[in-house]
């Protein structure tokens, strides 16, 4: 594919050639064939097709490419996260600042991968302190509570929702039998969360929110997709926390 540069004289020309000219141009081909007989008709004929055809096929050429390049900048967030655990396994030393970066990669891309303004955090839990302590969040409006605590309602029901190894997702917090009723703000209407596990050890929750209800659905985000992420925030912070040696 050729390398367009938004703005390119390329591009502009590209874009007329194929989404605005075709659009004039069949018309007046067919009102000029219309007296042409032979292979100038079937030429004519081919030409029109061609012209009728080129605007979808330069929608799904960009489109093609758009998914490409997303699918290149995750996998350049994602590759190095194994490496990071490993890093983190033979020199303790280095865990916490390489589980800082997993979770540094790790945030970002669940929440554009969900898009439409999904934000995700990750929250570790402080058993000795009972509190939920934030270590990471992506996207959506800024203002995530750097904290939740025991005397807040949030807490006992992150706390339960922690325990479990199944996500629960909450279409609309005002729903009155909504199991979490509550966003992490910025006016959102709908969350899922997750209990970040390792192994059997508990490490947080891992909290997903959106715009509007109905954003995140069992159909729309599948228990496995979360579960995955869940369980490295689950794995990286168990090795931010371990002992060294």
């Amino acid at each position: 594919m050729p390398d367009l540069k938004s703005g390119s004289k390329k591009q502009d020309a590209l874009i007329l050639a194929f989404t605005v000219l075709p659009a004039g141009a069949a018309p007046a081909i067919t009102w000029i064939g219309r007296n042409v007989e032979g292979a100038m008709k079937f030429a004519l004929i081919a030409l029109i097709v061609i012209l009728a055809t080129a605007p979808p096929l330069w929608a799904f050429w960009q489109h093609k490419k758009s998914r490409l390049q997303e699918r290149t900048r995750r996998e350049a967030l994602l590759a190095p996260i194994i490496d990071y655990i490993g890093e983190s396994i033979t020199k303790p030393s280095e865990a916490p600042a390489k589980a800082a970066q997993i979770h540094e990669r790790l945030a970002p891309l669940l929440a554009e991968s969900l898009g439409g303004g999904a934000r995700c955090a990750f929250y570790s839990y402080d058993a000795k302190n009972e509190r939920f302590v934030k270590e990471v969040a992506s996207g959506g409006p800024n203002g995530t509570p750097d904290e939740i605590g025991i005397r807040s309602e949030k807490f006992s029901r992150l706390r339960h929702v922690m325990e479990q190894k199944v996500p629960v997702y909450t279409k609309d917090i005002l729903d009155p039998d909504a199991q979490l009723n509550f966003t992490l703000g910025g006016g959102y209407r709908s969350i899922l969360a997750h209990g970040a596990w390792a192994g059997e050890e508990v490490q947080g929750v891992l909290i997903v929110d959106a715009p509007n209800p109905g954003d995140l659905t069992r159909a729309k985000v599948p228990e496995t997709y979360v579960w995955v992420f869940a369980s490295l925030f689950g794995a990286s912070n168990a090795l931010r926390i371990a002992p060294p040696g």
